[in-house]
């Protein structure tokens, strides 16, 4: 197999997947498609970095969430902590379960409407499996301040759900 033959085979398998990988990050299907090519295109230019340790998707996955948290931190506007942003005490850091049913597109738009920050470390935490201090470090700013903004996006989620299973409920 050739090595255009290998990358044409892993795009048409994987492209999808990372696409959706950089669409729970910026929120933009178009923005998302961009920097899942773009992921695509550095992994073909770094594909001597791949030794074979552990999952070739989880790779690829790793250089999508970094093109994407790229891309937002080249958006201030939308990365910037608030002037003055108080540091209160974070809910505990277990998940809290969710019991009723929800459709994963359900829970996608849910994530999508968090802001920015907050569905970035949401992400990054709930979904990457990444410590405070690794986003702490990534995103440029506290563990104190990623422990709030996950607080608040788990808050906000759990408002969210909470107002579809009412709406479910009245059906």
């Amino acid at each position: 197999m050739t090595k255009e033959e290998f990358w044409s085979k892993q795009y048409k398998s994987h492209i999808g997947k990372m696409v959706g990988v950089c669409y729970r990050y910026v929120g933009d299907w178009q923005v998302a498609e961009d920097l899942a090519q773009d992921a695509f295109l550095k992994a073909m230019e770094k594909g001597s970095t791949y030794h074979g340790w552990g999952s070739f998707e989880g790779w690829l996955k790793k250089i999508a969430v970094n093109e994407a948290l790229m891309y937002l931190r080249d958006r201030p506007e939308t990365m910037a902590l608030d002037e003055g942003m108080a540091v209160e005490e974070p809910l505990a850091d277990e998940p809290q379960e969710v019991k009723e049913d929800f459709s994963q597109e359900e829970l996608l738009e849910f994530i999508r409407q968090l802001p920015v920050k907050q569905r970035t470390v949401f992400n990054l935490y709930a979904v990457e499996h990444w410590s405070h201090k690794q986003i702490a470090k990534e995103l440029d700013i506290s563990v104190a301040n990623s422990k709030v903004l996950l607080s608040r996006a788990r808050a906000e989620l759990q408002g969210m759900l909470a107002a579809m299973r009412i709406k479910k409920l009245r059906k």
